[in-house]
């Protein structure tokens, strides 16, 4: 999936003298390709990405997904780029707190193959969550919730995948664990990912890009 950005700038930056590798400059992400969006809170890392999916637009410039701005994309063509050519894991996880772990796993809108629920529970197995799988999500920790948003992306068709602080609340051990299941999933998928963190982070050993 070709991405491209053309003169994006936030609206609340306009008037913002800028240094950045994406903010008011041409930059493109090409297939396959993968980048880690580094700087601190305030600098428009989770704007960048609601941006690119279309869930928010103010913004100047334009944003094209190959080679088509998506300010012309249909509902349709929506639909089908979130359903099977973009996984995402944003800050707020978009989990549904009344549902169980599997639950939360079965509104998956289509599986990639080889991976439905059985393949998602030894992933989340693998990362302590086993006995988990039938609890309500509103009685697990932020951490918890993080490995269960992870496993869901995980288990989507994706071209590219789209984090937004995944590793926030992760200790060390489960940190390493989901890079290793991310690492793994994109390679076989021979997919992009685009991972945004706080400036100092060293993840996935991502090429850095600043905001």
């Amino acid at each position: 999936m070709k991405i491209q950005f053309k003169n994006v700038c936030p609206n609340i930056f306009i008037e913002t003298p800028l240094k950045s590798d994406v903010w008011n400059q041409d930059f493109t992400v090409h297939d396959g390709m993968r980048y880690q969006f580094r700087g601190q809170s305030g600098k428009g890392k989770t704007s960048l990405l609601s941006f690119l999916l279309g869930y928010r637009s103010d913004y100047r410039g334009e944003i094209f997904i190959n080679d088509k701005a998506i300010f012309e994309l249909s509902i349709d063509e929506w639909i089908k780029l979130r359903r099977e050519k973009v996984a995402s894991i944003f800050q707020d996880l978009q989990l549904i707190d009344q549902l169980s772990v599997e639950e939360n796993m079965s509104l998956i809108p289509k599986f990639q193959s080889g991976y439905g629920l059985s393949e998602g529970k030894k992933m989340l197995e693998n990362l302590g969550m086993g006995e988990k799988w039938e609890q309500k999500v509103e009685t697990l920790s932020f951490g918890q919730k993080q490995r269960v948003a992870i496993v869901r992306a995980l288990c989507k068709p994706f071209e590219l995948l789209i984090c937004d602080e995944p590793f926030s609340h992760l200790d060390k051990m489960h940190k390493s664990k989901c890079i290793k299941l991310i690492e793994k999933r994109i390679s076989d998928a021979n997919a992009g990912i685009i991972l945004t963190s706080l400036d100092g982070e060293d993840n996935l050993g991502l090429k850095s890009i600043y905001l």
